[in-house]
Order: C-alpha cells, then structure tokens, then sequence
C-alpha cells in the first residue's frame, strides 16, 4: 500500500505575507467606505465618501499593479464603473449642491472620465452627457438617437457624430 502526499499550503515569502495583508487591508478599506456610502441616508454624506473611496480605489490599484497589471485591469475598471454610476446618481439627487465648485469640478472630472472611451466624445463632452445622467459607455448605448437632444451642451458636430453611432450600433 502507498501513503499517499499530503497537501501541504505553499509557504509565502514574508515579503508575500506582507503584501497579501496589505491588499486585504485595502480590500476591507475600500468596502467599509462603499457600504457607508450605499447605507448614508443622504445624497450629501454619500458623496462626502466619494473621496475616501477614490482614495482607497487608487491605492488598490496601485498595489495589484505591482502584482498582476492584467488582473487588476479588470478588477478595477468594474469598480470605478460602480463608482462612476454612484457619483452620477448622487448628482442627479442633489447630492453635489453642498460642494464648491472646485470640489464639483474635481469629481466630475474623474466620474465623467470613462465617457471618453466612446468614440468621438472628448473631455467636455463626456462632462455634459455625465451631467445629463448618463455615467458611463454601456449606459450611453442604451440611448435612443433622439435623447440626445436633451442634452444640453453639446456641439452639432459632435451631436451628429453620436447620433450616427448610436443608429448603426442598433442596426448591427
């Protein structure tokens, strides 16, 4: 009869320990702010935790990164689609009308940021559609060519241009 190996854990390096402890630090981090935000009975103190959870975001990203920059790609990206939609939802509540226009400004810019992955839409326009209610490009498909009349802001050339891709996006 043959005893069989045991399976015996890999053992981590210190240096290892050390850095899974401090990603699950920042994991634990970036979820107690995220549940605080999503349990804040108003729009305001909600969007006062925006900035600790970009903080806590930013860091995790930067520690996957070191780790495995693919990985992290995508585990970051969904986040900061959540975030994105959060902030924007906020915005729409009200939620922003207790910040200066230098704070308003700052988050807009960074919630607003992934509107530029769709073709044709540059840094202010992403910031009028964001503002419109529209957090993000699987949001902005969704639309209609008409809704985009109701955005207030954007240039007839651009308005053209994205009325175009919304139409052959829904004959493909």
């Amino acid at each position: 009869m043959s005893a069989s190996p045991q399976a015996t854990p890999s053992a981590q390096s210190p240096t290892e320990q050390d850095n899974a402890e401090a990603l699950r630090h920042l994991v634990r981090e970036l979820e107690q702010e995220l549940l605080a935000a999503l349990d804040d009975q108003t729009a305001q103190s909600a969007v006062d935790r925006l900035q600790a959870i970009n903080h806590s975001l930013e860091a995790l990203d930067q520690s996957l990164q070191t780790i495995d920059p693919e990985v992290a790609g995508a585990l970051v990206e969904r986040l900061r689609l959540g975030l994105d939609r959060l902030a924007c939802d906020l915005h729409q509540r009200g939620g922003w009308e207790h910040l200066d226009t230098a704070q308003r400004n700052a988050l807009l810019s960074r919630h607003a940021a992934g509107l530029t992955r769709i073709d044709g839409v540059g840094k202010a326009s992403a910031e009028r559609i964001f503002l419109h209610g529209i957090s993000d490009p699987e949001r902005f498909q969704r639309l209609t060519p008409e809704a985009l009349d109701d955005i207030e802001g954007l240039n007839g050339a651009v308005l053209a241009r994205l009325k175009k891709a919304l139409t052959e996006a829904r004959e493909t």
